[in-house]
């Protein structure tokens, strides 16, 4: 798997901002918040925070206190009592994953997001915290963004499904092909 955008931090910044609004919408839908949850608000401001963190922080280490951080953030005044700690495999398992020097940066975040889905690392907000670590690596590396529009979003839950229970690693091209988002390039 390559990358499918090739930009500098900066461009890949200025996309995301661009687009911010929508990426927020669909981070609610996902995150299954209707207009009718009186928690959407707080959902709202939380993700608009967590973005500002990824774009803002780049000298921040993508590793498990970074995905820590953002859980803490995408989680703040929603769901109190919430602890979220990681085990010293699952800290070992997550720092191979982000340190695999033969796979693209992009094939590297979906495997990262694969990976917190899968282990269910946290009892609340794995979706939340899962796609805003994979979008860290793909803002640091300028390799785009990665959402799920509210379209494809059962298509989502139904694979992640089937990759958990069978492994189906499908669920990766699907990801690669409907969720990676960038600037339209000039060919």
């Amino acid at each position: 798997m390559i990358n499918k955008y090739t930009l500098s931090r900066i461009q890949n910044i200025r996309f995301v901002k661009d687009h911010l609004d929508v990426f927020i919408r669909n981070s609610l839908a996902l995150s299954r918040y209707t207009d009718e949850d009186p928690l959407k608000e707080t959902a709202k401001k939380n993700f608009v925070d967590a973005y500002a963190y990824i774009m803002e922080q780049q000298d921040v280490e993508n590793d498990y206190r970074c995905l820590l951080s953002l859980h803490e953030m995408l989680m703040k005044d929603l769901d109190n009592g919430i602890k979220a700690e990681l085990t010293e495999q699952q800290i070992s398992e997550l720092c191979e994953m982000i340190n695999q020097p033969a796979k693209a940066n992009t094939e590297i975040a979906i495997d990262v997001m694969l990976y917190i889905l899968d282990k269910r690392l946290f009892s609340d907000g794995d979706v939340r915290a899962a796609l805003m670590f994979a979008n860290k690596i793909m803002i640091d590396n300028g390799c785009g963004f990665i959402t799920v529009t509210e379209n494809n979003k059962d298509v989502f839950r139904e694979k992640l499904k089937e990759y958990k229970n069978n492994k189906d690693y499908d669920i990766k091209d699907w990801i690669y092909k409907y969720c990676i988002k960038g600037p339209k390039l000039d060919h």
